[in-house]
């Protein structure tokens, strides 16, 4: 799929930064830099500021973000406690706010918790009502699911009409970082042309923030200061690592 000038789920993966911020200006320039550093995408933490149920707010917030990033996605998140994010949130208000930013046509993306809606494929149906690409995801900050769960759940993602698939687990051994590799090598292996995002946290999934060229992971999120989960290297890091990966395979496959 293509999104501005961005190419998503072919190549080398986008590198997204998330302003976690907890007030305007601070987002605002967060964002300019993330921008300026060439970040493909950006990601607002909506649950992070401080006025997150104020519409009016957020809709101006959305406005501006716009502007700065130009040919940059602009992904907008909630993300809700029970997700790992800073703001508790009732389900009705959860969906309201959704539409609020998909009526709005200011986000090029918004991600929706799959796990935390009764009927997600009649939500992401709403949305795409209003023209708005959407990216299922679960998180797991406790654990690793079996590779068995977490296919079906990037499998379920697709079936709800999400856009793009994302997952995030917590890895406690190198053993729980292959299983999210193979869940992701298996569901783009059987589903090509779907985009997937996917991620160990921590220490120990680095790895899997890296090697999405390899293994079908189709973005990876970098910090610019603070981070948004555990694990998150330097944006200029990333951005040196993934082109000096992606130089390396494109040298191989011409070899052949």
């Amino acid at each position: 799929m293509r999104i501005k000038q961005q190419t998503i789920g072919k190549g080398r993966p986008l590198i997204c930064v998330p302003v976690v911020e907890t007030e305007e200006d601070k987002i605002y320039k967060v964002a300019e830099a993330a921008v300026k550093q060439g970040a493909n995408v950006l990601e607002w933490r909506i649950d992070w500021y401080g006025k997150a149920s104020c519409q009016e707010a957020v809709e101006r917030i959305l406005y501006r973000l716009q502007e700065i990033c130009g040919d940059v996605i602009l992904l907008c998140t909630f993300r809700s406690k029970r997700q790992g994010g800073e703001q508790e949130i009732s389900k009705d208000m959860y969906v309201e706010l959704l539409r609020g930013i998909a009526e709005g046509g200011k986000a090029d993306l918004l991600d929706v918790e799959i796990p935390e809606l009764t009927d997600p494929s009649h939500v992401i149906e709403m949305l795409h009502g209003f023209g708005q690409y959407v990216i299922g995801s679960s998180h797991y900050f406790s654990h690793t699911p079996d590779m068995i769960k977490m296919y079906r759940e990037l499998a379920g993602m697709q079936q709800a009409g999400a856009d793009i698939g994302k997952l995030a687990v917590m890895p406690h051994n190198p053993l729980d970082v292959l299983r999210l590799l193979e869940a992701t090598a298996q569901m783009k292996q059987n589903s090509p042309d779907y985009p997937l995002v996917t991620m160990a946290m921590g220490e120990l999934g680095v790895i899997s923030r890296i090697s999405g060229q390899v293994f079908g992971s189709c973005m990876t999120f970098a910090s610019l200061g603070r981070t948004s989960a555990p694990g998150q290297m330097p944006l200029e890091d990333v951005a040196d690592i993934l082109e000096k990966l992606s130089e390396s395979m494109e040298s191989e496959n011409g070899k052949m």
